[in-house]
């Protein structure tokens, strides 16, 4: 086998991500003064707001998951996370993607793997293409967030599920990677962190190879999955050990 392009996760695989409700109760204020700036005055009560902001978004996330499919940013607040408040439209769609950058960037602490910069360097270096594919429901976080990391020039493509208009584990993502980047499915290798969404994903796209990396997202994301239904061709401890993999796999094919 012969590997020539690695395309990578975002959150919790080039990232690591956490959440949990001292994050979430920080971040809402920000939220609501930016719905009040935009006309959209929400219930002083915080903390039921928050609850049932969140409880719209759990309703989407399990309906988007179950069909595999992705939403923008302004049908994802007005149907879904303000559907309790009953928002038009039209005062949500000038800032249906701020709402969606925050709630992806402030629902969630977000910090680059310690050695992300020194495998993308060291993956460069050995002539692989690189890429992104990510489920997010903002259009700009990604891009943002990978100028802010200093390792956006190191990606030949990145796809999102908000502009694709699918999820991982949807073959579609990963057949968009591959014609962005020129690859075929077989000399690819994909490296996320959850099971249901990442390695089925690139198995049922046909890609070579599959690298798992477990993240604090991974047990949610596959709490679904039965014990050993999907594995992955590798599971790392580190983004670092990629490389030795397929130094290893490339020696291998010489022999």
């Amino acid at each position: 086998m012969i590997i020539k392009t690695v395309i990578f996760d975002m959150g919790g695989t080039l990232e690591d991500v956490h959440y949990n409700r001292e994050i979430r109760s920080k971040a809402f204020p920000a939220l609501v003064e930016t719905l009040r700036l935009g006309g959209i005055p929400l219930p002083e009560d915080t903390e039921n707001v928050l609850d049932r902001v969140l409880a719209g978004n759990a309703r989407y996330k399990a309906w988007s998951e179950n069909l595999g499919v992705e939403l923008s940013p302004l049908d994802i607040w007005a149907d879904w996370n303000l559907a309790d408040f009953h928002v038009p439209r039209t005062k949500l769609e000038p800032i249906a993607e701020e709402l969606s950058y925050l709630w992806e960037t402030t629902f969630f602490a977000r910090a680059l793997r310690p050695d992300a910069q020194s495998t993308l360097d060291a993956l460069k270096s050995r002539g692989y293409q690189l890429g992104v594919i990510s489920n997010t429901s903002s259009a700009t976080q990604v891009f943002r967030t990978l100028e802010a990391y200093g390792i956006a020039s190191y990606f030949e493509c990145v796809i999102l599920s908000s502009l694709e208009g699918v999820r991982k584990p949807a073959k579609a993502i990963f057949d968009a990677a591959l014609a962005a980047l020129g690859a075929k499915a077989e000399s690819s290798a994909y490296v996320g962190d959850t099971l249901s969404r990442d390695v089925l994903g690139s198995k049922n796209a046909g890609y070579g190879l599959s690298i798992q990396i477990r993240s604090f997202l991974t047990a949610g994301s596959d709490a679904a999955v039965d014990a050993g239904a999907i594995k992955p061709d590798y599971l790392v401890g580190s983004l670092g050990e990629i490389v030795g993999v397929l130094d290893d796999l490339k020696g291998r094919t010489a022999r």
